[in-house]
Formats: C-alpha cells, structure tokens, sequence
C-alpha cells in the first residue's frame, strides 16, 4: 500500500480527494496493517451513532480497541492508501469517473 501525504487534521470525508484510495490501519509499533473501505467505516461510524464524514483519521484510530496481530499491543495509526496496482493513470482515470 502506498500510503498518501495528508495533514494532521483530515477528516473521513476527505477521501473523496483521493480516488481509489482506501484506509490504512496500521500498527505504530510493530508496523503490522490493514485497510478497509472508507465507505464501510463511515457506515459503521453512523450506526453506532459515534461520527461520520466529518470524522477525523486520528480519532479513528483511537477508536479502534483491538490489539494488534504483530505484536500485540494497542498503539494505531490511521491514513489513506492506495492499494497495490493502481498507479497515476488509474487516479485520473477514476477522477474523471468521479466527477462526470
């Protein structure tokens, strides 16, 4: 996974920006990590009535209480990604599926 740049303080929604792309939970320590459809957080965000878009990826990653597979702790990062196999040419070509 080709994890993307953002700034502290972006939120869910922000993944609209971002074409593709999906979100990396990752273990701080160990490095160990999975990604999920960002759609499929938001769903479950609103059902449990704790967030939605406007959900920032650091809160999401408090919010998660698992310990990690790697190493065992609960220490978690979370950012977007695009996942392997998609490069700039894909990005653009789903932006303009997007936007039309």
């Amino acid at each position: 996974m080709r994890v993307i740049p953002t700034a502290e303080e972006a939120t869910l929604g922000d993944h609209r920006h971002f074409p593709g792309a999906r979100l990396l939970i990752a273990c701080s320590l160990c490095g160990w990590s999975k990604s999920y459809r960002v759609e499929r957080v938001i769903e479950r965000l609103r059902q449990l009535k704790t967030g939605g878009y406007a959900t920032g990826l650091t809160q999401v990653a408090r919010r998660v209480a698992w310990p990690c597979p790697g190493c065992g702790r609960v220490h978690w990062r979370a950012s977007f990604a695009w996942p392997p196999g998609i490069d700039e040419r894909e990005v653009k070509r789903l932006a303009n599926r997007y936007r039309n």
